[in-house]
């Protein structure tokens, strides 16, 4: 008897295996032979260096980067929530 996962197992198996696939995607792009197939197909971000409160200066950087790792991570993440 199987049991059917919760909805919300469903969700942190689809973002666990985004989260793999694009780590694996990132450490393959390093080779030589997977470099082409892995390279980032969509990279987006913003950095912020300085800013600057009058009592503290702090800085933000966030970026997304998608590459042939994160699409297989969530398919494969989809395939698991099932």
């Amino acid at each position: 008897m199987t049991t059917m996962p919760s909805s919300h197992s469903r969700w942190w198996y689809v973002i666990v295996s985004i989260l793999v696939g694009t780590l694996l995607g990132l450490y393959l792009q390093r080779f030589q032979t997977t470099a082409p197939f892995m390279r980032d197909i969509l990279s987006v971000g913003f950095n912020l260096q300085d800013v600057d409160l009058g009592v503290v200066t702090f800085g933000v950087k966030f970026g997304f980067r998608c590459n042939l790792g994160t699409i297989v991570g969530g398919v494969v993440g989809l395939w698991l929530s099932r």
